[in-house]
């Protein structure tokens, strides 16, 4: 492909005007050569207050490409990811505001990478460990380091080359973990790269929730892992510390929920949804995970309000 970029940024994005504008800004104030890299936005919005504002405020971006979706959900990950033409294709989320010289860094560990096509993820400071980069030999290790991170769709990229074979395979993803399915898809590669620089900070989000995290994150997403368990793509303590990391998790997001009403995630059947997936004695360590977050939260709202 003829002038390919090396990278597509791509952003799945639905009702979030002023969060897009913000990290449209933050982009494209970056000190990096546009003829280097592609904004690829997916929308799948009922409605056209992004498509308005790509219009409007971005029209002479000549390196954005927008696209209205119909899918559903989490889903709008994969569109995103199909409407880069780049080398790599990076998901990112629309909330991730990119600091000064983080571009030009994922541009250049890109470009260093290309001609293996190692697996690339980054983790922007999420994984605990030095913020450099990090390399593996095998798919256990690195999902090892990486745990439960593997969820986050802004971490995730993948070349445009093995994202068209799976294509072609027709690989079926799961709906709430669709970039999760293709990275779990990728287990033979030579190497797996680990950017764990922080490239990015979070805008704010007024809420985030709307689905049961306990279903999501112990049933669907540890089913995935266990799956990865039985193919021996991974081995027993890989598996045990990322359902370890899940419980814990689960347990301080329900903390958080129970502490902020900003957060509308639900927790129906948590207790049984655990057990049945990793055993009663998870449904203890969610317990103590859970009052070891709730406590000093709920102590530090009270303070809040009564100096308020």
């Amino acid at each position: 492909m003829n002038n390919q970029p090396v990278v597509s940024i791509c952003i799945p994005t639905k009702k979030r005007v002023d969060i897009v504008r913000e990290t449209l800004k933050s982009l494209l104030s970056q000190d990096a050569d546009k003829a280097l890299y592609e904004i690829c936005i997916s929308d799948n919005s009922e409605t056209d207050e992004t498509k308005n504002l790509i219009e409007k405020e971005f029209s002479d971006v000549s390196n954005l490409r927008y696209r209205k979706s119909d899918c559903q959900g989490f889903l709008n990950s994969i569109e995103a990811l199909k409407l880069g033409n780049g080398k790599l294709l990076k998901l990112h989320n629309d909330y991730s505001k990119f600091k000064p010289g983080a571009l030009k860094d994922i541009i250049d560990a890109s470009r260093k990478y290309s001609d293996e096509h190692d697996m690339i993820f980054f983790s922007m400071g999420s994984v605990n460990g030095p913020k450099t980069i990090s390399k593996y030999t095998n798919f256990d290790s690195f999902l090892n380091f990486i745990s439960y991170m593997s969820t986050w769709s802004s971490a995730f990229s993948i070349w445009k080359k093995d994202l068209d074979k799976l294509i072609q395979k027709k690989i079926q993803v799961d709906s709430m973990f669709p970039h999760t399915t293709l990275l779990f898809s990728l287990t033979d590669k030579n190497r797996y790269i680990v950017d764990n620089r922080e490239h990015v900070e979070s805008i704010p989000l007024k809420k985030k929730g709307g689905y049961n995290l306990i279903d999501n994150f112990v049933r669907i997403y540890l089913t995935m892992v266990r799956g990865l368990l039985m193919d021996k793509s991974i081995g027993k303590h890989t598996y045990d510390k990322i359902e370890n990391g899940i419980i814990k998790f689960c347990a301080c997001w329900y903390a958080i929920v129970k502490t902020n009403p900003n957060f509308t995630f639900s927790f129906e059947n948590k207790e049984q949804l655990i057990s049945n997936q990793c055993g009663k004695l998870a449904v203890c360590r969610f317990w103590i995970y859970f009052y070891l977050c709730y406590y000093p939260k709920a102590i530090l709202r009270k303070l809040i309000r009564k100096n308020n």
